[in-house]
């Protein structure tokens, strides 16, 4: 089955919420405030490889889950959604 992610607003300007349909942790949330946090965790790592983010926060929900991906204010969204999509869908 191919992940289907879909990408959505959040209250903060610097953060969107990307919602699989896949189930990528078993129980709870982590959080990853850089790439070295987020080594152990291939999807996490693979977003931290883009510039300017500030943190990546992945929570389980039952047969789903979702990131929460935080930039730095002084980064633009732009390209850089389509992008963590790709990323995501490529790790998944």
């Amino acid at each position: 089955m191919s992940v289907q992610v879909t990408v959505d607003t959040t209250p903060n300007e610097h953060a969107l919420k990307f919602s699989l349909n896949k189930k990528i942790l078993d129980s709870g949330y982590k959080t990853f405030n850089s790439l070295e946090d987020a080594k152990d965790f291939p999807v996490a790592a693979k977003i931290f490889e883009n510039e300017g983010l500030a943190s990546v926060f992945v929570m389980a929900e039952p047969a789903t889950s979702f990131i929460t991906v935080t930039k730095k204010p002084e980064t633009k969204w732009g390209d850089l959604k389509n992008k963590i999509v790709e990323d995501i869908k490529a790790v998944l």
